[in-house]
């Protein structure tokens, strides 16, 4: 049975394309820039998208999903210590490092966001041996993930634990879901972008049915991406999914829209770094302030 001693967020949707890892970095940067925070980002995708965006992976053609995490900088070959310390390592009995991201101290920042990069190789094999595995054995890897990030040391380090998951249900996925205390659903307001959503709360339905009353996922809301506020189709859909869902819903004002601010962020080099280094007149930045500050209540207000 787990202690939730951290404040875990999964960022959660099994429909791939929505902006799972925009949204995760939009609450990393606001969380450590604006709310003073220290902040953790896992990648448990194997696509690893937030692991290529915070510290860059490595081209690996040969190897399973065509990428490598990067060698730690820091690594002194510990024989604990994988050289390319990830977070699948924890699922093989091994310690992981986090590493740093630009923003850190010596970059003039007074928080931090570190992050425990991804290997896809590596959650590829955990997925597929433990889906294979029995109940007993594939219910041990499954609370493993919250027994690591659940520990004194780290929840003391961080203020902050964000999950970026991949969009498949598998031992990975699962064992984030049993890691958090807090999920965020981000959608596109297409019809083709909201077939997860349904699953997706039920994922989080079933999983409070094993918890107690103190330790419940606590649904944050559905944050909308990619917004196009100018057309008839998001607008419709928005007002559709307010009628309906009311109170799970972000707040209308609170939302992502689709702007180039976003991706070009994900080139190399470019400055600044940061949605919250950009103009404050910035609708980009504006609108990830909204839904910044409205998950920094949910979680450190409520």
């Amino acid at each position: 049975m787990l202690t939730y001693r951290s404040k875990i967020l999964a960022v959660l949707n099994q429909k791939g394309g929505v902006g799972k890892t925009t949204v995760a970095s939009v609450i990393a940067e606001y969380a450590a820039i604006v709310a003073n925070k220290n902040v953790l980002v896992v990648d448990l995708d194997m696509q690893c998208n937030s692991s290529d965006y915070w510290v860059g992976m490595e081209s690996a053609p040969q190897a399973t999903g065509g990428q490598l995490p990067p060698l730690h900088p820091d690594y002194d070959g510990d024989p604990d210590l994988d050289s390319r310390s990830n977070i699948a390592d924890i699922f093989f009995g091994k310690a992981v490092l986090p590493h740093p991201t630009y923003i850190q101290a010596e970059n003039g920042f007074k928080h931090t966001v570190e992050i425990m990069v991804g290997h896809p190789a590596l959650l590829e094999r955990i997925n597929s041996e433990y889906d294979n595995s029995s109940g007993k054995i594939a219910a041990l890897i499954i609370d493993r993930l919250g027994d690591f990030l659940h520990m004194d040391d780290i929840a003391k380090t961080y203020d902050l634990i964000i999950l970026d998951t991949g969009p498949s249900r598998n031992p990975i996925f699962r064992s984030a879901v049993r890691a958090a205390n807090y999920a965020i659903i981000p959608f596109e307001p297409e019809e083709k972008s909201l077939q997860g959503i349904n699953a997706m709360l039920q994922v989080i339905q079933s999983e409070n049915f094993s918890r107690g009353d103190d330790t419940q996922l606590n649904l944050i809301g559905l944050c909308p991406n990619k917004v196009r506020s100018n057309t008839n189709i998001h607008r419709s859909t928005l007002e559709m999914l307010h009628q309906e869902l009311g109170g799970i819903m972000f707040p209308a004002e609170v939302y992502l829209p689709q702007s180039t601010a976003f991706p070009e962020r994900d080139l190399k080099g470019i400055s600044p770094r940061s949605i919250f280094q950009i103009s404050a007149q910035h609708v980009a930045r504006k609108q990830s302030a909204s839904v910044g500050s409205y998950v920094m209540n949910y979680i450190f207000n409520k």
